[in-house]
Order: C-alpha cells, then structure tokens, then sequence
C-alpha cells in the first residue's frame, strides 16, 4: 500500500512538471521569427544566377527593438538591406525577460523562376 501511494505521488508530479513547462517561450521565438520575415519581405535585390543567403546573428533590447549583430553574406547589397530593414526595429510590445539572447536567423533570396 506505502509502495503504492508513493507511485501515484510520484506520478502526480511528473505530470504536474509536464503541464508546467513554459510554452510561451516557444511561441514567442516564433512571432520574433514571423515578425522579422515580414520586416524582411519583399526585397529590391536582383538575383542573378543562384539564391542569395545571407545567416543573421540579433538580438532584442529590453525595449524590444532589433540590434543587428552580424550579417554574413558574400553580396554587400544583402548585408545593407538586412541592417536598413531590421535594426532599431520594434517587433515585440511586451517586456523581454531574456535580453541577452542571441537570435540566429538564415536569409534565402530566391532568385525568380521567369529569368
């Protein structure tokens, strides 16, 4: 019975930690995801022959503002589009718990398929 008891206490906070753990952090990593796409979109870069890339390192100010760390792409166009479009950008409203978090993005620009 003692066996028991200690079993189903056990397994009640197993699930308790289970049900507690944080999903808002998730969904927060993807609204900055979605909302640095959409700063992102559109770009008046012209694409040769292959795709553009371009891997971004940010992070977010506790204002919730966009500080560009590095761009590392082989076309400078690309570097100067990405910090004129992202830094000092506001994209979250609400308070950043975690400031010092470094944001790391990759950039395609595909080049159109009717060239």
């Amino acid at each position: 019975m003692k066996k028991s008891i200690v079993l189903l206490v056990t397994l009640v906070l197993g699930f308790g930690q289970i049900f507690a753990s944080d999903n808002n952090l998730i969904e927060s990593e993807q609204q900055i995801r979605n909302e640095v796409a959409i700063l992102l979109k559109s770009p008046e870069i012209t694409v040769e022959k292959s795709n553009l890339s371009a891997d971004i390192q940010f992070k977010l100010n506790k204002n919730g503002e966009i500080e560009v760390l590095t761009v590392d792409s082989n076309k400078n166009n690309v570097i100067d589009y990405v910090k004129s479009r992202l830094n000092n950008k506001k994209v979250l409203e609400q308070k950043i718990i975690n400031v010092n978090r470094v944001y790391n993005l990759t950039l395609i620009i595909k080049k159109p398929e009717n060239i």
